[in-house]
């Protein structure tokens, strides 16, 4: 009989698709990591435990799983905002992995927004598989793939997008998070928002980060700040920086002060929201 430690885990990942299971977790168990908090994703427990995970591939201390939780409440919040502006908004997650955020906004959100997707096939199956009611059209590609964005462009129809980038620009290369950039302006057009979570080259190369340990995905870019985040490719600005580490508890935010000390101003990690500008779109 195979030994179970040995046996495959149900959902069928790794490597990078494998570090959902990290920020699902987190969702999942959001009142205890954060206490006071008011977040809440009902299909995250649920959909935890359909997987098939084994403990060992879920950062499950504090500190990362609540990071994922404070993330989450950024970009929702930076969601709804642009939806409010937009009531025919485009809402695309780029990687999507089983984030339900479609589901979380629905009282937040006008009911004319659509909900897109995009994640490696493997995901893809998965996602269709445990949410069959699910509220996001997904398209199965990779977001470095040529013609990863002609699907989800089709599908927007000439409206307002905000493209969110939650857990992925880490694991892109420089050329990858060059591409990524170059084909988002270039498939939605100048105006589309992206809003993304990225780390300083120092923490993202530094090889340390135990999520790496426990998937076997590799980080392979960072930037110093949404502004050089934004020249990575012709056609962004940046337009805010939102602090994420710092959220997490005092320790976290004496560490991120005295890393900005010692980068002159750099955030050890944070989100980043951007804005294509004029010329290049369609």
């Amino acid at each position: 009989m195979a030994d179970p430690a040995n046996r495959a885990a149900a959902h069928g990942l790794s490597g990078v698709p494998a570090t959902l299971l990290t920020p699902l977790y987190g969702r999942a168990h959001a009142a205890r990591l954060v206490p006071g908090t008011s977040f809440r994703d009902p299909l995250a427990g649920d959909l935890i435990a359909r997987t098939g995970h084994r403990a060992e591939e879920v950062l499950t201390d504090r500190s990362n799983a609540a990071g994922a939780v404070h993330r989450a409440v950024v970009l929702d919040a930076l969601t709804a905002a642009f939806a409010a502006r937009h009531p025919d908004a485009v809402v695309l997650s780029a990687g999507i992995g089983l984030d339900t955020r479609a589901d979380r906004l629905a009282g937040r959100t006008p009911s004319t927004v659509r909900w897109l997707g995009v994640d490696l096939p493997e995901v893809v199956r998965l996602r269709r598989e445990l949410l069959p009611g699910d509220r996001t059209r997904v398209f199965a590609a990779g977001i470095t793939d040529p013609g990863w964005a002609d699907g989800p462009a089709a599908a927007a129809e000439g409206r307002p997008v905000l493209v969110l980038a939650e857990g992925v620009l880490m694991y892109l290369d420089p050329e990858g998070l060059r591409s990524f950039l170059d084909s988002s302006r270039s498939a939605f057009g100048a105006g589309t928002e992206l809003a993304a979570d990225y780390f300083h080259p120092r923490v993202a190369l530094g090889g340390r980060h135990p999520i790496t340990r426990a998937t076997g995905a590799r980080f392979r870019s960072g930037a110093r700040d949404g502004r050089a985040l934004a020249r990575t490719a012709p056609g962004w600005r940046a337009v805010a920086e939102h602090p994420v580490m710092e959220r997490i508890g005092t320790a976290h935010r004496l560490a991120a002060g005295l890393f900005r000390a010692l980068t002159l101003g750099a955030r050890p990690y944070a989100v980043a929201h951007l804005r294509a500008d004029g010329g290049g779109g369609r």
